[in-house]
């Protein structure tokens, strides 16, 4: 049952003199400046209070509505309501304009709402939370006419209004007078973005510098701690998610952190997603490239789901994931190498420009342990028998990647790098009828070197590699240190000198590993994958639009990509093929069909880029132990045969062996056209 408002009213002849005799015209015209740009966005406009300014003049407030496409009056939908920030002295509804619509997209009826503020209407922060806990009462009052569910409104908001969201969730009272206090003002879930949740000090410890805290209580327009989300954190505190910059300077990090253990620590559900090195308003719309919007916005969607706000995404349409099995299809699989009792793991492989000829390294180990050689004259149907190696080739203690290279000067060359620490390098200038043995690039080392080596366009013989580490192996006699660092280097000389190291990312929370780098068709832009060894979260991708010089902040990649040590080579129609082993969040594993298997995902740029499921998973190996598989090389014939080789427990009880899979996508759309 819907209720009317109860708020106040002005007769309409004196609203109609107020506003004649408002002294500042420019303010009207920013409100209808706004209006228009809702609407021309798609938005219907609510008034949901009329109150009044500092000066006692009358003041409409709108909400701005974005309904799913299929949206009906008899719908119970979830909704959710956003409060921009601005410092409760200025901004703008707009600010969550694109959250709104992405959100009505996926199901939700998403609001953005307008609240006083002190530039327009003259007022302080108490004002502000009294218009949204208005805004959530009103919302639910409105229920039956906006086909929303009563009990499933979300409020969100940036910065000073992720404080006025917060303060709908925890705070009791400082209601507007006259309103209906039987319906609920408390939202159902917070989506907080850099809120300020700490306003008054905790543990003597204030949350601003001393000049800010003299000038809270004027600013707030009554005691800060009256208005300080962390000091009213209770039972029915509802689940939150937080985003939040950790080199924010204007809301301190630990704030949020505090929050969040106070929550917590009531009996609730906090989530809470911090961004290395991103300051304060890193998550809006049009901020750089805008990968932290993409990035806050899926994992947004994420809490959404597992809240029942959301239902996961819709698969209904063409383009949806098809699931597609290979694992048994014996046809398709060549044995590269198989020994009776003994392991052999994680090769790499190099095809030449013959079209043909392929080359393939792998350990007789798991990563540690001699490096084996085989060679492929006819593009990985029968391979050679193990080749002659350099002797020191014995002593590898990691997983060797092969990369082809070029000079400045036009020499083709082969480098295999070895790593822990020091890195090392072999060479072949004949490819790979001989080689050199493994020698120190300098004076670090790290994991998995190199996870690719990508050509640059900066110069000719300009490359970009890409590893990580742990803290163990960068220097000679590094410890574990609970985080993790991906690293860069650069060669300018085709591949024989790399270098000193640059960290492009560290973090303890999410460790990010193992980087898989794809060009973009156009060849502008970088993108890398990376596996997420914490198991908290999916994988990640990073952009970058400049060569590797800077790079965009990692952002979640579907869980349809989620996995370990992604390879990954265009097809002739301009499709993705990525190879990679099936490894879920802890959360996730129950339900993904192929976790612990070797795996393909075939999509294209775009889906990388927008963050989508893809066109195909396939297995392409049943793995028998554990997630113990898929370090893989990927190739593709000048037939568009993709040739695919990694090791794995192919045969339950006994030693991993090496396997190849050949496929072609267009055997792929027939089978999915035949299911």
């Amino acid at each position: 049952m819907s209720h009317q408002s109860r708020v106040r009213f002005a007769p309409i002849t004196l609203a109609l003199i107020t506003l004649a005799l408002i002294p500042v015209p420019r303010l009207w015209a920013q409100d209808q400046d706004t209006e228009s740009k809702m609407r021309r966005a798609g938005a219907s406009v609510e008034v949901y209070k009329t109150t009044e300014d500092a000066e006692g003049q009358a003041v409409s407030l709108n909400l701005y509505v974005f309904r799913p496409h299929d949206h009906k009056p008899s719908d119970r939908r979830s909704a959710i309501v956003f409060f921009f920030g601005g410092g409760w002295k200025s901004g703008t509804p707009n600010q969550f304009t694109e959250h709104c619509k992405y959100l009505a997209s996926r199901g939700m009826v998403a609001m953005t709402a307008d609240y006083r503020v002190l530039e327009r209407q003259g007022t302080k922060a108490v004002q502000c939370v009294a218009d949204g806990k208005s805004a959530v009462r009103w919302i639910r009052e409105q229920a039956d006419r906006l086909g929303i569910d009563p009990n499933r409104v979300v409020a969100g908001g940036g910065s000073a209004g992720g404080h006025v969201a917060a303060c709908t969730g925890v705070i009791e009272g400082l209601d507007e007078s006259g309103e209906n206090s039987s319906v609920s003002s408390r939202p159902a879930a917070l989506a907080l973005f850099n809120p300020a949740v700490v306003l008054a000090g905790i543990d003597d410890r204030p949350p601003l510098d001393p000049e800010k805290v003299a000038g809270l209580p004027e600013r707030m327009g009554t005691d800060p701690k009256a208005l300080s989300p962390i000091h009213h954190v209770g039972s029915e505190t509802p689940p939150a998610i937080i985003f939040h910059g950790k080199a924010d300077s204007t809301v301190p990090y630990w704030t949020v952190e505090a929050f969040c253990q106070a929550i917590e620590k009531a009996g609730g559900d906090c989530e809470l997603v911090g961004f290395d090195g991103q300051g304060h308003g890193f998550f809006n719309y049009g901020r750089g490239d805008n990968s932290s919007y993409e990035s806050t916005i899926r994992h947004l969607d994420r809490f959404l789901v597992s809240h029942g706000f959301l239902q996961p995404a819709s698969s209904d349409d063409a383009t949806s994931l098809s699931t597609i099995d290979l694992s048994d299809d014996t046809g398709r699989q060549v044995i590269v190498d198989r020994e009776a009792g003994q392991y052999l793991g994680h090769p790499t492989t190099c095809l030449l420009e013959d079209g043909k000829t392929m080359l393939c390294v792998y350990p007789k180990g798991h990563g540690r342990g001699g490096i084996v050689y085989r060679r492929s004259d006819d593009g990985g149907r029968t391979w050679s028998d193990r080749l002659p190696t350099p002797d020191n080739w014995s002593t590898s203690r990691e997983v060797p990647t092969l990369h082809r290279v070029i000079g400045p000067d036009g020499t083709k060359r082969i480098i295999m790098w070895s790593g822990l620490y020091p890195a090392r390098l072999a060479v072949s200038e004949n490819d790979g009828l001989d080689w050199s043995p493994l020698k120190p690039v300098g004076d670090w080392g790290g994991i998995v070197v190199m996870g690719f080596v990508e050509a640059l366009r900066t110069g000719k013989g300009h490359y970009l590699a890409m590893f990580h580490d742990d803290g163990r192996f960068f220097t000679e006699n590094g410890k574990r240190t609970g985080v993790f660092t991906l690293y860069q280097t650069r060669s300018t000389d085709g591949g024989l000198t790399w270098s000193t190291p640059e960290s492009v990312y560290q973090s303890s929370d999410v460790h990010l590993c193992e980087p898989g780098c794809i060009r973009s068709p156009d060849g502008k832009r970088l993108a890398v994958l990376l596996r997420e060894n914490a198991r908290r979260k999916n994988s990640h991708i990073i952009f970058s639009d400049d060569e590797g010089k800077s790079w965009s902040a990692p952002q979640e990649l579907p869980l349809a990509l989620t996995g370990d040590r992604h390879t990954g080579k265009y097809t002739a129609d301009g499709r993705l093929f990525i190879s990679y082993r099936c490894q879920s969040p802890m959360q996730d594993r129950k339900h993904r069909p192929f976790e612990g298997d070797w795996v393909g995902w075939v999509g294209s740029w775009d889906d990388l880029v927008g963050g989508r499921d893809g066109q195909y998973f396939v297995r392409l190996g049943d793995n028998t132990k554990g997630a113990d598989t898929a370090y893989p090389g990927v190739e593709v014939l000048p037939d568009d045969t993709i040739v695919t080789t990694t090791y794995g427990h192919w045969t339950k009880g006994e030693q991993p062996y090496i396997l190849s899979v050949r496929l072609k996508l267009s055997e792929l759309d027939a089978f999915a056209g035949s299911k």
